[in-house]
């Protein structure tokens, strides 16, 4: 087992799922540089996630490595229901969205508001942003898009609308179910999806065991005009710039990870930059280079952690992905460019 965090300042989240459930693969995860252990809530059951953190914790333990275990509460955000297993919706031809689904034109939703928030020419988005619609029709409970930007929709996949701005509890019923579970794991973190206000945190402290530590995840353009007092709440703050770069324009987004950044280092809170960050090696063996570069900017921005998601949860190279982040920190860590940075 090589000591891959040794001399290594930027730590590396990896997301468990489907593509980590072989024990040797969680154990060469750890070997490349895996730190921490990310449990999304907003997929698998309690039986899944509960599994997920023996079992990392267990292969960590025999290796002699100490990996934390996160849990990522869904929080209030919209979601379509199951599919099987996927739609891939082409530009240009017509979907529906509705409470039960029976063709391959309509997808079913989670909850029945979605479909009330739905108004004639908003823009609805999925995957993260990916996947651009426009509402033309609503009538006997069902509503009617053309499909903008096509592309690949996975089951649960989350589902944005800008021009509603829906206000959901902070806490949903399952959020305070799952808090349960990560309880009884045992969770070292929690982080808390769709932050708007210190508030929101807050109300999550009177759920957690006192001194619990919180990522608050910044991904409202609520949140980012109160940063300062957020900060003050948490434990870290993550960059998500999934649904950050839905809620705001994506051309602010790294902009805005500089400025969420440079509020950790102000508070010393713990910084996470995350979203897509070597997501091509979903399916492929190598990153792009714009994505090497997108890792290096956010080491060279003083992220204290970068985060794999489905690079590691349903990746086919789970492992070479994690091997990917760490060689790119630790290329950049070894220059003069990280060391003026860290300089300030």
């Amino acid at each position: 087992m090589k000591a891959a965090h040794k001399n290594r300042h930027t730590r590396i989240i990896c997301t468990l799922g489907p593509a980590t459930r072989p024990p040797e693969i969680i154990l060469e995860m750890i070997s490349e540089g895996m730190d921490f252990a990310r449990l999304n809530f907003s997929h698998g059951t309690a039986d899944d996630h509960i599994e997920s953190a023996q079992g990392v914790r267990g292969i960590a333990s025999r290796a002699g490595r100490s990996v934390q275990v996160i849990q990522d509460l869904q929080g209030p955000k919209l979601r379509i229901g199951k599919l099987s297993p996927f739609l891939h919706l082409r530009s240009g031809e017509r979907v529906t969205f509705t409470q039960n689904a029976t063709r391959p034109s309509e997808i079913p939703v989670a909850g029945p508001e979605i479909l009330t928030w739905m108004q004639i020419g908003d823009r609805v988005f999925l995957e993260n942003g990916a996947v651009e619609l426009e509402v033309l029709d609503r009538q006997d409970g069902q509503v009617s898009c053309l499909v903008r930007i096509g592309g690949r929709v996975d089951s649960h996949s989350g589902v944005q609308l800008p021009s509603a701005h829906p206000r959901l509890p902070v806490l949903s019923a399952k959020d305070l179910e799952d808090i349960k579970i990560g309880r009884q794991i045992g969770v070292d973190i929690v982080a808390q999806s769709m932050v708007c206000s210190h508030e929101d945190v807050e109300q999550l402290k009177t759920y957690l065991d006192q001194g619990t530590p919180i990522v608050a995840k910044i991904e409202e353009a609520e949140a980012l005009q109160d940063l300062d007092e957020i900060a003050k709440e948490v434990w870290g703050l993550m960059v998500a710039r999934g649904d950050l770069g839905v809620s705001i324009p994506r051309a602010e987004v790294p902009l805005r990870q500089k400025e969420i950044l440079a509020i950790c280092h102000q508070n010393s809170r713990f910084g996470i930059v995350a979203t897509e960050m070597l997501l091509s090696m979903r399916t492929n063996e190598r990153p792009t280079r714009a994505e090497v570069s997108d890792v290096a900017t956010a080491v060279l921005d003083g992220a204290d952690a970068v985060m794999l998601s489905e690079e590691t949860a349903i990746g086919a190279q789970p492992v070479a992905a994690v091997r990917e982040m760490r060689e790119i920190i630790e290329t950049v860590e070894a220059s003069p460019w990280y060391q003026r940075a860290r300089r300030g």
